[in-house]
């Protein structure tokens, strides 16, 4: 990939000031909270089980969509990325924990949020 780069560089006369890949996205992000397992409350999932598509759409939405005027750095990147694969995997979940699932066993309903916990608890336990 460099050598390429440099010889399009080379070719156009031009000079390239950032490249930024899926890879690069997915390990500075590993240490933010949605992705780093010590951060319970803010915990989805690890970075690494987030599809490659999502990663580069949120990437492609950083470069469309952040302000040229606060300047371009990895940072601005990293969190407009973040940002955006934090609202697509939550928005596949919001609202779940306010519904109500029927307990075969009990013969009863019980909410989505008294599952989870339960789920979580018998998880935890083995």
């Amino acid at each position: 990939m460099w050598a390429e780069l440099k010889d399009w560089e080379n070719r156009n006369n031009a000079q390239v000031f950032m490249v930024v890949t899926t890879e690069e996205i997915r390990h500075d992000l590993c240490d933010y909270n949605a992705f780093d397992k010590n951060c319970e409350g803010d915990y989805i999932c690890d970075i690494d089980d987030v599809s490659e598509a999502l990663v580069w759409e949120a990437l492609k939405h950083a470069y469309d969509n952040i302000d040229y005027h606060y300047g371009y750095d990895y940072e601005v990147i990293n969190d407009h990325c973040y940002d955006y694969i934090v609202e697509k995997l939550s928005s596949k979940t919001r609202g779940l924990d306010k519904g109500q699932l029927w307990n075969a066993e009990t013969k009863t309903f019980e909410s989505v949020k008294d599952f989870l916990a339960k789920y979580k608890e018998n998880n935890n336990a083995s």
